[in-house]
């Protein structure tokens, strides 16, 4: 609890601004995914994101933290939000700064089965920490990606 109240000392205005904005929208995506689906709620998150992005490009650099503090608010929400839920906030608010953030949506076997998984690009880089996976689709994609499998091996 100490250390949670010495960080919170250290958030800028900005962080505040988008903590909250981190808290507000996590609940209503991962509802939201649920009653209207992936579809419309990407074009639900384009239109507010071309709606509220700034002329000026934001700090890339402010990314990795911009993640770090969605990632702290969905430790606070219930319904806890999916990896897909967390990256379209985290998403939303990088294209609302002007950033060209890609939602990634892909698969892992990192854990076992195979299973999905979703993250947020910027500028070729991964923002946040994904697992080792393969990236199915990029929205809004600007090139169709390849996707290629290794054969698997067989056991003698």
């Amino acid at each position: 609890m100490t250390r949670a109240l010495r960080t919170t000392r250290t958030l800028s205005r900005n962080d505040w601004t988008v903590l909250a904005s981190a808290l507000a929208l996590l609940p209503a995506v991962t509802v939201g995914l649920r009653l209207v689906g992936l579809r419309r709620l990407l074009a639900i998150v384009e239109r507010l994101a071309s709606e509220r992005r700034r002329r000026a490009a934001g700090d890339p650099g402010g990314a990795a933290r911009t993640a770090w503090l969605v990632e702290t608010a969905a430790r606070c929400c219930l319904p806890t939000p999916t990896c897909l839920a967390k990256s379209l906030v985290l998403f939303l608010v990088l294209r609302r700064r002007g950033l060209p953030a890609e939602l990634v949506i892909g698969v892992t076997k990192a854990r076992g089965p195979l299973e999905g998984h979703a993250w947020v690009r910027l500028g070729g880089a991964n923002v946040g920490d994904p697992l080792s996976c393969i990236a199915l689709a990029r929205l809004p994609a600007e090139r169709p990606v390849a996707v290629s499998f290794a054969p698997c091996e067989r056991a003698p």
